[in-house]
């Protein structure tokens, strides 16, 4: 399709939009005649009108002149957008029930830019008008986010909603878990203290994230506690209010052994909740461990199942873990002796036992204990079920562990570089709302979350300036079937 210029009898120059069909031309329309330049120039923005208008065919450039002028550019660039991508987080948003006309709209558009490309709060305000064209003043920004903690319950409970709409959360099983997220500091207060660090950030303060997740890992609700706060104490004051905050009949949570004390397993029996625990086996007496051993034989995939009145403890050995546990065991056995023989300094190691002479020997006990145990699991539970169904719910911790490497790679939740509390968990939250949307985009289209996002960024909005109207419109790269098909699950 093109624009033709045709000479008259009268000596001036007919606009027409023509078609080529069959080496013929074919008049689509006709639009005036002109005489001067501007006329013929006038005439000719409306025939690109014309066929933008009707047939949805645009260009960016006028058509070289008959007279032989040079080719003029109609349209300036001005940069892209990621139009799509801003439409598809927004897509989740409303499908994860938070609608943009009852939600806060700096608070979500805070959470779209820790999922895009995750930054400060400063970064996050230029990246939103850069890519998206939405302007925030910074003081605004920072002032909000004394706000955002108060959306606390709401968010929960949107996320609580849309689990059971869609993925069948049914509050039977729960998992849990604790992370830290550490500072950019090195001074403590209230909240930020200097404790055991996931991340291995000795003497920088931190704090801790208990996470309830469903069973697919769908966040439901979160806790922030002091960094200085052992693990195994936020469990019980976490769950319970859990419990009783959803009126609750029937909720099993699943934790890892190093959340479980006789006590908690006491509160958890009290409160009336079920759970399926790691169990310590390196703790139980050497007779117990001797026939645990001696049942399961060294069978790969075999179970055993102990105990009754609500109170079992079931063992699994695999012969995989059994190499695995041989290799680490030998390891720390080969250290052990070395050090004995004077070759490596005295540090800390289980087989070694000392004196009140602070002679070190090994020791024969844990020698024995560990050789035993080698491929062999130990769960406990309240919950009389099949050995396997324990097993497998015992190993959709996975799923939270997951969750926990998405807010820290693909969200970059830490270090955090706020210090007032109400700011920190205003922080949290925006992890919190933006890991649910990334596990949706995993759990319905089977790709990974940072993927998916990366092939939404490749589809780009070039924004361009008519440069003889003064209007800016935008033009969308083609979007691949492949990332149709994406969009079209989520």
């Amino acid at each position: 399709m093109k624009i033709r210029v045709v000479p008259t009898a009268s000596k001036s120059s007919a606009i027409q939009v023509v078609r080529y069909v069959d080496n013929k031309t074919k008049v689509l329309k006709h639009i005036g005649s002109g005489k001067d330049r501007n006329e013929i120039d006038a005439l000719k923005e409306l025939a690109r009108n014309w066929i933008k208008e009707t047939l949805g065919q645009q260009t960016l450039f006028v058509q070289k002149q008959d007279r032989g002028d040079l080719i003029l550019n109609k349209y300036q660039y001005l940069g892209f957008r990621y139009g799509l991508v801003y439409e598809t987080i927004n897509k989740i948003f409303k499908h994860l029930g938070f609608e943009r006309d009852c939600f806060d709209q700096m608070f979500l558009d805070l959470v779209l830019a820790r999922i895009i490309e995750p930054a400060s709060k400063r970064n996050s305000q230029k990246l939103l008008s850069s890519y998206f064209g939405i302007h925030y003043d910074l003081t605004s920004i920072y002032r909000s986010l004394k706000t955002f903690p108060s959306f606390k319950e709401k968010v929960e409970e949107r996320l609580i909603s849309f689990a059971k709409r869609n993925l069948g959360f049914d509050f039977s099983f729960v998992l849990y878990d604790i992370t830290t997220l550490y500072f950019e500091s090195f001074s403590e207060d209230s909240l930020r203290k200097c404790g055991y660090s996931k991340d291995n950030k000795i003497g920088q303060p931190q704090i801790l994230i208990g996470l309830i997740v469903d069973p697919t890992g769908f966040p439901l609700s979160f806790a922030v506690f002091k960094g200085n706060k052992f693990e195994g104490h936020t469990l019980i004051p976490v769950i319970i209010k859990f419990k009783r905050k959803h009126k609750i009949a029937n909720l099993t949570v699943v934790a890892d052994a190093a959340m479980i004390s006789q006590k908690n397993i006491y509160a958890l029996k009290q409160a009336g909740l079920g759970y399926i625990v790691g169990a310590r086996l390196a703790n139980a007496k050497l007779d117990l461990i001797r026939e645990i051993s001696r049942r399961l034989n060294k069978t790969d995939g075999k179970y055993l199942k102990l105990g009754n009145n609500n109170n079992f403890l079931i063992c699994h050995f695999s012969f995989k873990r059994y190499l695995k546990d041989k290799h680490e065991m030998e390891k720390q056995l080969s250290r052990a002796k070395q050090i004995l023989a004077g070759k490596k300094e005295i540090k800390h190691n289980k087989f070694l036992s000392k004196d009140k002479n602070v002679n070190y020997s090994l020791n024969d006990a844990v020698m024995e204990k560990t050789e035993l145990l080698l491929g062999i699991k130990g769960y406990q539970t309240n919950i009389n079920l099949p050995e396997r169904v324990i097993i497998d719910r015992y190993q959709d911790l996975w799923k939270i562990e997951h969750d926990f490497r998405l807010s820290k790679a693909d969200l970059e939740a830490r270090p955090v570089y706020h210090f007032k509390k109400q700011s920190i968990i205003a922080h949290i939250l925006i992890c919190v709302v933006a890991l649910a949307v990334l596990k949706w985009i995993e759990i319905s289209t089977k790709k990974s979350a940072k993927s998916f996002v990366n092939k939404l960024k490749t589809v780009t909005d070039a924004r361009m300036l008519n440069l003889l109207t003064g209007k800016e419109l935008t033009m969308r790269s083609k979007i691949p079937n492949e990332i149709k098909r994406l969009i079209k699950n989520v």
